[in-house]
Formats: structure tokens, C-alpha cells, sequence
């Protein structure tokens, strides 16, 4: 059982990981190609739209997607923890 919820944590935290990194490399790709259309923007007559820049994330929003598969790793080590307790209370009901 604890291998498989280490397995469950394993693949939670790679998959958060991925997102945040894919998140950063989308903000780079996107700051990347708003300087392409601004410099040809800039070749072209009418005046450049203003553009809304993407906000970079901040600390807190990057340690809340690294703590979430934590947290949902030990409500499942919880829920499981608190099964077992009552399937031995029972047993142990039965038994007197």
C-alpha cells in the first residue's frame, strides 16, 4: 500500500512540475513573439495596438503548485490510514 501511494505522489508532483515549467516556457515563447510583431509592427505604417504583457508567476503561485501534490498525497495516506483503523476496530468488535 505504501508503494502504491508513493507511486500516486511520484506521478503528482512530476505532473505539477511539468506545468509550472511549461507555464514558464509559454511565457518566454510568448514574450519571444511579441517582440517579433512589435518590430514588425514597427516596419509597418499604422501605429503598434498597445499590448498586454504576460505577468510573470509569482513565489506563492509556484510553491502552492509544488505543496498541492503533497497535500493530496497525505489526504490520501489519511483517508486510507482511517480505513484501516476501522476495519480493525471491527475486527477486533467481532472478536469479543
Amino acid at each position: 500500500m505504501k508503494k502504491f501511494l508513493i507511486i500516486i505522489c511520484f506521478f503528482l508532483l512530476t505532473g505539477t512540475l511539468l506545468s509550472v515549467v511549461t507555464a514558464n516556457a509559454q511565457t518566454t515563447q510568448e514574450s519571444k513573439q511579441s517582440e517579433e510583431t512589435i518590430s514588425a509592427q514597427q516596419q509597418q505604417a499604422p501605429p503598434p495596438l498597445p499590448e498586454i504583457t504576460p505577468s510573470p508567476r509569482s513565489k506563492l503561485e509556484i510553491i502552492q503548485y509544488i505543496l498541492l501534490p503533497f497535500a493530496i498525497g497525505a489526504s490520501i495516506w489519511l483517508i486510507l490510514r482511517l480505513d484501516k483503523m476501522e476495519q480493525e476496530e471491527k475486527e477486533d468488535e467481532k472478536e469479543n
